[in-house]
Order: C-alpha cells, then structure tokens, then sequence
C-alpha cells in the first residue's frame, strides 16, 4: 500500500539559506509512494530535479511553485531505486534529497 510523505518547507533560523527541507534527506520512499511538499515560509518555493548535468526539471515533482503557507500537488515516485536530488528552482542554495528505495 502506498505511503504519503510530507517534506516541511520550513525557514532556517541560521537564515542561509532562507529555508531547509525537512526531513532532508528522504529516506526510504518506495515505488507507487507519495510526496506533498508542505510550505511554512511567507514566499513561494518550487522542488525541481536537478538531473545529471547541473540542469534543472522544475516540472518534474509539480507544475507551479508551492505558494506561501500552502502544500503542493501530489507527487507519485515512479522512479527505480536511486536518489532523486533536488533544489528550489526560485532559491537555488535550498537542497534536499528523496531516497527512492525498493519496494518491500
């Protein structure tokens, strides 16, 4: 059965950068799981794959940025195993990582 995870979006009280995903890394997320990414920040943020090469996909987890104070659309992993690294698209110091595991 699929699990729905939440990654808070929440402000760095160190301040750089501005916010830290939370938890960061995600770990043990399996195929067919859920992401919504939870935005506690008063400005917008987008998760975007940052793929291989340096280049960003900030289609790949959502179409639009995640408002201020709001959640994002569901994400379903539908990766094979592997680390699926990201960083805001608007802020691009802010980085995290989902942990894509086998499934059980």
């Amino acid at each position: 059965m699929p699990f729905t995870w939440q990654i808070n979006i929440n402000q760095n009280p160190a301040g750089v950068p501005a916010v830290r995903f939370d938890p960061n890394p995600l770990n043990n997320v399996e195929i067919g799981d859920q992401i919504i990414w939870t935005n506690n920040d008063g400005v917008q943020h987008w998760p975007a794959l940052k793929n291989g090469d340096g280049t960003l996909n900030n289609q790949y987890f959502m179409a639009n940025a995640v408002a201020p104070n709001s959640p994002s659309d569901t994400f379903v992993v539908s990766e094979t195993p592997q680390t699926l690294n990201y960083v805001c698209f608007l802020h691009q110091d802010e980085a995290g990582a989902i942990v894509v595991t086998a499934s059980t």
